[in-house]
């Protein structure tokens, strides 16, 4: 097996170009080769380049995303890997074989043993029962009745339908019918599992359980999965990594938090700016060190220790947050004539824990208060000021600024 970026790449794209025209390795394969656009390339040579020098890597058990708009190229780099698509150059290896290689009933076995693939449309057969739809592919493999029909129960149990096993497709929802058209792909229990803007054709409700149902399935099942989609807020949802593509090239590679927070290029940032970036980015990468206010101090001292932070807290001798003392409670006690700490301190804070989202936290810093943040025992780990969230979600804004100023300097 070919090792990968963590040592166990499943599939990996060398190099991989595929043009489209009469000459695809012709003179417009030398312009692309060259480094121009594909609109030079085509303007030059009347050729379209679908993909121009793809190379990435997929590890085993990742949730790997592929995320463009439409002309990206990035259904033509799913179709690459199980042939349906024939290169014009490069390796397109899936453990171990150059797919591309492959014909006949050797393709079409090394097919059926090591992917599954889930299309946009569900394309069901609608005469036959939700099972047998289930079981088609492992038919054609000539897998006995009883075996396949025992597959086909499985994967339907994985995918919440076992209870429909006997109902015609025009019986079942259109999220059923993609929940069958999944089915199908794991009942033959593949290594691979590719899905063509799977989620495309569904309400905008259905899609989002749809992702969550994948998700909890592949907690289990660990299955490698390319997944196409035009969709950036799915792209960042359920990819552990996602492959931004541009005109049959990548753009960036990296962690739904990278894409988001590093923007590689003016494109990718264009495209991240409406996103909702608390989804990804963590309470640990925005709170400040504790700096806890000690319970024998005054109320002065107390205040003149918080400097210009909106509070801080004091904690027990655990070192669990039992207090907080914000500028403002602490100006209208000391306001009153009154040095006494505890009578400025608030016990309705909040808490959260350093691994939530900032989206997770975002109605409750809506008080204006400090959060604390703590760790599994309690413990006083951090402290969140909401300036800092909302300073932390501007970094974006501000990067997309600077790609700007680089384009008009």
């Amino acid at each position: 097996m070919l090792m990968g970026s963590n040592g166990d790449a499943l599939i990996r794209l060398e190099e991989v170009y595929k043009i489209y025209g009469p000459q695809p390795r012709g003179r417009a394969f030398d312009l692309a080769k060259a480094g121009l656009s594909k609109d030079e390339v085509q303007r030059r040579s009347d050729h379209v380049v679908g993909l121009n020098n793809l190379n990435f890597s997929v590890d085993g058990g990742e949730i790997f995303v592929i995320m463009g708009l439409s002309g990206s190229g990035k259904s033509t780099a799913l179709r690459s890997v199980n042939k349906l698509l024939v290169t014009s150059y490069g390796k397109v290896w899936v453990d171990g074989v150059d797919v591309q290689t492959l014909q006949g009933r050797e393709l079409q076995a090394f097919r059926r043993e090591k992917m599954g693939m889930v299309f946009q449309h569900f394309a069901l057969f609608p005469h036959r029962s939700v099972a047998d739809n289930v079981a088609y592919g492992l038919k054609v493999q000539g897998v006995p009745r009883d075996e396949r029909q025992r597959a086909a129960m499985e994967a339907l149990e994985l995918v919440g339908l076992g209870a429909y096993a006997s109902n015609l497709p025009e019986e079942c929802s259109g999220g059923m019918q993609q929940r069958v058209g999944l089915a199908r792909a794991l009942a033959s229990d593949p290594d691979i599992l590719l899905m063509d803007e799977a989620f495309s054709a569904l309400d905008p409700l259905i899609r989002s359980q749809m992702q969550d149902e994948m998700l909890e399935i592949q907690s289990n099942l660990k299955k490698t999965i390319l997944f196409i989609t035009h969709d950036l807020n799915e792209a960042l949802k359920i990819g552990d990594r996602v492959c931004i593509m541009k005109d049959g090239s990548i753009d960036q590679i990296g962690t739904a938090k990278q894409i988001l927070t590093e923007p590689a290029t003016a494109y990718v940032a264009d495209f991240v700016q409406d996103v909702d970036q608390g989804r990804v980015i963590e309470v640990n990468e925005a709170m400040h060190e504790p700096t806890p206010i000690g319970r024998e101090m005054s109320l002065s001292e107390a205040l003149a220790a918080i400097g210009d932070r909106a509070g801080e807290f004091i904690v027990d001798d655990n070192g669990s947050p039992i207090g907080l003392l914000t500028l403002p409670d602490g100006l209208r006690v000391k306001s009153m004539g009154n040095d006494n700490l505890a009578a400025a301190l608030r016990q309705d804070f909040e808490k959260t824990r350093p691994d939530a989202s900032l989206s997770d936290v975002y109605v409750a810093a809506g008080r204006g208060m400090p959060i604390a943040v703590v760790d599994d025992g309690g413990q006083l780990i951090g402290t969140l000021d909401p300036r800092m969230i909302m300073e932390k979600l501007g970094e974006v804004e501000r990067l997309m600024d600077d790609f700007e100023r680089q384009v008009y300097l």
